[in-house]
């Protein structure tokens, strides 16, 4: 395809994202760039970031969008994605608008995806629901830790969740807990569903109770990852066998503080990369957690798995589902 197919090809994509986001009242963007929007800070320019507002609005857009063979991505808070540093030509449908209220009955609470992750675990704590105060201090978003069955501190987000509602036909679809597959930072979502909230079903205990589990796993991850940094939290996955997590394993490496240009390896925590400095890359990051595969590799037999999501610019994109996200939730070690 030449330049000028391409050009032509683009403005009736834009012609025709502007009147499905018109028609619908949904904000449409452009000039945005993915250091704008990720917890790494860095990637390069988006097309257009589009921002629904409620899950009926969501669910419609997607599925226009899908009819228009136009290219989505959905974002979280951006706390686990590395976007590389070209033009991503694709629309990024931002989730963090999609928040709403939670919905209180009994032992069930309903939330919205685009609802703060530590928020929901202070709300259901103070309303005396316990179940996932482990997963506290994960950055991102529901519907991320619903993609990728957020984990911390022996609390998993699909061990709880009764439905999750989804986007099919253009309609807010309910589907039972029971029917996602709830694996290891990895569920049975595909490419292409919206999540767009879920029920969660909680155990009633006393509120003060529950406080106090939360401040034991604050205390501990204060002690052990890295506040303050750009990070995307935990880089790797836990390899499926062996004692040793993925960060002991690089430490014993040597290879804490190691650095490729403005990305270093947390010398607080080895299964943490982060950038530094005003206009950090996302090419540095990836080549030194390509270096850190590389050496465990080398050195163990093992093949880390990341447990960030990679997005490529020059990948093609139909639609796809919710980043975790914002892992943007994961376990951590």
């Amino acid at each position: 395809m030449d330049e000028t197919t391409k050009h032509l090809n683009g403005n009736a994509r834009d012609a025709a994202l502007e009147q499905i986001a018109t028609r619908l009242a949904i904000r449409a963007e452009r000039g945005r760039r993915f250091a704008e929007l990720t917890s790494l800070r860095v990637g390069g320019a988006i097309d257009w970031v589009v921002s629904p507002e409620t899950e009926t609005q969501a669910a419609a857009l997607v599925y226009e969008l899908d009819q228009a063979r136009i290219g989505w991505r959905a974002l979280g808070s951006g706390s686990n994605i590395l976007a590389d540093d070209g033009e991503h030509h694709y629309v990024v449908l931002s989730l963090k608008e999609l928040k709403g209220e939670l919905e209180f009955n009994g032992e069930f609470v309903s939330v919205p995806a685009g609802y703060s992750l530590p928020r929901l675990c202070i709300d259901v704590a103070r309303n005396g629901l316990s179940g996932i105060e482990g997963l506290g201090g994960i950055p991102g978003t529901v519907g991320g830790a619903l993609w990728m069955n957020a984990g911390a501190y022996g609390h998993e987000i699909g061990t709880v969740t009764e439905t999750v509602r989804v986007a099919r036909g253009g309609k807010v679809v309910e589907i039972p807990g029971t029917d996602v597959q709830w694996n290891y930072r990895h569920t049975s979502f595909r490419e292409g569903e919206l999540l767009l909230g879920a029920t969660l079903r909680l155990i009633p205990d006393d509120p003060e109770k529950i406080r106090a589990r939360m401040e034991d796993a604050k205390s501990r991850r204060m002690a052990t990852q890295p506040h303050g940094s750009r990070s995307a939290g935990c880089f790797f996955k836990n390899p499926p066998e062996g004692n040793l997590g993925t960060g002991r394993i690089i430490d014993e490496l040597g290879m804490k503080g190691s650095r490729r240009g403005s990305a270093r390896v947390s010398p607080v925590h080895a299964n943490f990369i982060v950038t530094e400095g005003e206009g950090a890359r996302a090419e540095d990051a990836l080549a030194l957690a390509e270096e850190v595969r590389e050496r465990v590799k080398r050195e163990h037999g093992i093949e880390l798995e990341y447990e960030v999501e990679l997005w490529r610019a020059n990948e093609p994109r139909s639609s796809t589902g919710n980043d975790d996200a914002a892992g943007e939730l994961k376990r951590k070690e």
